[in-house]
């Protein structure tokens, strides 16, 4: 009798409460296992060390995976920053992750991933909130791309063993369309300069043509 491969799973998710590698906590990774791009739409539940539901706390992506905003492209990884807030957030340790719709798009598979950093004034690229002047956008594809960018703050320090938790969160006023095999920079104002502790992306249905 021959054993019946297992069918690979659409998608897969993974979440992280507190990184490791110095990364932002409270990261959330779904993969498209899938030859076709999509929107998601994520149901996000916040739960404590026990695993019970917290529910006077609310939870929410950074770019948007909650509302169905951002492009995961086929083959591809969607990441987002969640934030908790409301009555007892800190003590939440894991997220029930549920897609509550998949909407299928025209979006082509990318080649390499997309970058943002945070760059200084010599246009280097930079870890330290102090030196955070500019975003260094970076599309490697053959092809043009828009991108959806946000500003995120930290709470000053970590509470113990807890994730740090997003405090603000700005997202630029406009979509940024980037060519193909392009990269390009954009400076913070000059009341933002410094004040924010990293940038994060998604990709959006293009605008770009």
């Amino acid at each position: 009798m021959r054993r019946r491969q297992r069918q690979p799973q659409p998608f897969t998710v993974r979440y992280t409460p507190v990184a490791t590698d110095g990364s932002l906590d409270q990261v959330l990774a779904i993969t498209n296992n899938t030859e076709v791009s999509v929107k998601p739409t994520l149901r996000l539940t916040p739960r404590n060390m026990y695993g019970h539901e917290l529910p006077h706390v609310t939870v929410v992506g950074v770019n948007g995976s909650h509302l169905g905003n951002a492009v995961l492209p086929a083959g591809g990884t969607l990441t987002d920053v969640l934030r908790f807030d409301g009555q007892g957030f800190r003590q939440a340790r894991g997220v029930d992750i549920e897609l509550a719709a998949v909407e299928e798009i025209d979006f082509p598979a990318l080649e390499e991933p997309v970058k943002t950093v945070m760059i200084d004034l010599d246009q280097k690229a930079t870890a330290d909130p102090v030196d955070f002047w500019g975003i260094g956008v970076v599309n490697p594809n053959p092809f043009g791309v828009t991108m959806r960018i946000s500003l995120v703050k930290l709470e000053e320090e970590r509470d113990g063993d807890n994730p740090r938790q997003v405090e603000d969160v700005v997202t630029l006023q406009e979509d940024v369309d980037m060519a193909s095999v392009s990269n390009h920079v954009i400076w913070l104002p000059e009341d933002v300069r410094g004040h924010f502790d990293d940038v994060v992306h998604c990709l959006v249905p293009e605008t770009y043509t």
